[in-house]
């Protein structure tokens, strides 16, 4: 399945999709289901840890496509639930006094 090219192997043709599906799916899941946070996190830290793996056998650019979409979205679950809280606050806050010129 490795290939020698001197003293590097190549990475294998599935472990760069693998990575970058990972990364997408958990940038997808942390904006568009903010509300499940599990599924966000989980992918985000294997699209790093693959990230990694890939990057040290030599596939640079989508190891680092895939850490970066990892972090983001390791970033984007906290984020995305902070904001729809106080979205939330602030929708309540104009239900119960709709004089507010906030609102």
């Amino acid at each position: 399945m490795h290939t020698q090219t001197g003293t590097r192997t190549q990475a294998p043709t599935l472990l760069p999709g693998l990575a970058l599906g990972c990364a997408v799916l958990a940038v997808v899941t942390a904006v568009w289901l903010y509300w499940l946070v599990i599924p966000g996190a989980l992918f985000g830290a294997a699209a790093v840890a693959l990230g990694v793996r890939l990057r040290r056998r030599g596939g640079r650019a989508f190891g680092a496509a895939a850490i970066s979409l990892g972090i983001t979205a390791l970033f984007l679950v906290p984020s995305m639930l902070y904001v729809t809280g106080e979205a939330e606050d602030w929708g309540r806050d104009c239900a119960l006094n709709p004089t507010n010129p906030d609102c």
